[in-house]
């Protein structure tokens, strides 16, 4: 091991060693001898002394990790909510779209048929006019003839 590992080791025994006074584990033989157990009651207590809770740098991590989970969740969750009330609006439109389209065809269909009917009572009217013309010309020519006829007699 070079020298700045060994330091470090003693440094993380040091750290252990504190952390187990703060816990309450005076004895170190008995630490070292029940290491796993009080391993394990130092790992869930880790970060907490007797006079705060404060969390360590590693639980304050983790926090942090955490909280930018939820934060690319939640955004993703207001994208989601976003994209449904667009697609809500879309719907609305849509069917006041269809609303009116189905009521302007229904509307049109309507006067296209008073049209359709009053054209053909126009067809009726004008071919009763068109033969009360005929019939007039012809009453008119045999006037004019009878006029003529008259005219030249004379």
């Amino acid at each position: 091991m070079t020298l700045s590992r060994r330091s470090q080791l003693r440094k993380n025994t040091e750290e252990i060693q504190k952390i187990a006074r703060q816990l309450g584990v005076n004895d170190e033989k008995t630490f070292h001898a029940e290491f796993s157990e009080q391993y394990n009651k130092i790992m869930d207590n880790i970060g907490k002394t007797p006079n705060d809770k404060a969390l360590t740098g590693q639980h304050q991590d983790m926090l942090n990790i955490l909280q930018k989970d939820f934060q690319v969740i939640n955004r993703r969750y207001e994208k989601e909510d976003e994209s449904y009330r667009s697609f809500t609006m879309q719907q609305k439109d849509l069917k006041e779209t269809l609303d009116n389209f189905s009521r302007d065809y229904a509307k049109i269909i309507n006067e296209n048929g008073k049209l359709f009917n009053e054209n053909i009572v126009l067809r009726d009217t004008n071919r009763k006019l068109e033969a009360e013309n005929k019939q007039l010309r012809t009453e008119i020519e045999k006037n004019r003839e009878i006029t003529r006829g008259n005219s030249l007699h004379m």
